[in-house]
């Protein structure tokens, strides 16, 4: 079992009142395995999907990534964990604009004193189909094509989790098609577990399980 989370909950103030955001969340994620979280705007998807990657605390219960106790650890602690064994692909693409495709994808690699970085991304473009765009910068691509970049950078990092916060949220139709056909595509050659918050419905029903969460709380 790759993530196991036990009465996982999460609470704010505002305004001098506790707001709860989750609410004992009990989750088990095994290796290789694809999961969805879906659910309405303000249910949680997004603090939950925080919380599992160690980008934020619960406030109370626990959370194990790797058998590591992130409930328990330091945020520097919580970094290299991450730096480990996570990966991620954002909406937004979070490319950095000062680097070609290609370096984009070996920039982690580099971070994690991988052989061979360059042969390695540009394999994995090669996978999405963007060995004639290795060169180009992110402005110079659509937003399809940066998508596939950053799909192409989290699946070279050979990380056990894939984290991914909606990502076909800022694509039209036929690019959200796109991805997430090479985004499962590029999953089963993969060893990593594949966690996927996201509104998309198709999307949703290629994961092996859906875990829907309403108000903060799993359906």
């Amino acid at each position: 079992m790759i993530i196991k989370t036990r009465n996982l909950s999460k609470q704010i103030l505002f305004n001098k009142e506790k707001l709860d955001i989750l609410s004992d969340i009990n989750l088990e994620v095994n290796e290789s395995s694809s999961i969805a979280i879906t659910g309405p705007s303000g249910s949680g998807k997004s603090t939950l999907l925080s919380i599992l990657a160690g980008l934020d605390l619960p406030s109370s219960g626990e959370i194990f990534l790797d058998n590591n106790p992130l409930h328990a650890l330091s945020e520097e602690q919580r970094a290299m964990v991450r730096k480990d064994s996570v990966a991620f692909v954002f909406q937004n693409f979070e490319l950095l604009p000062g680097l070609t495709a290609i370096e984009n994808v070996m920039l982690p690699l580099e971070l994690k004193a991988k052989n061979k970085a360059k042969d390695v991304a540009k394999n994995f473009l090669e996978k999405v189909d963007l060995l004639d765009r290795i060169d180009h910068y992110p402005k110079q691509l659509s937003g399809g094509e940066q998508q596939r970049v950053a799909i192409a950078r989290a699946f070279a990092c050979e990380s056990k989790v894939l984290f991914c916060d909606e990502p076909t949220g800022n694509l039209d139709s036929k690019n959200s098609q796109l991805v997430s056909d090479l985004l499962f595509e590029s999953y089963k050659d993969s060893s990593s577990a594949l966690v996927i918050v996201t509104h998309d419905k198709l999307l949703a029903q290629k994961c092996d399980r859906e875990l829907e969460l309403v108000n903060g709380k799993v359906k």
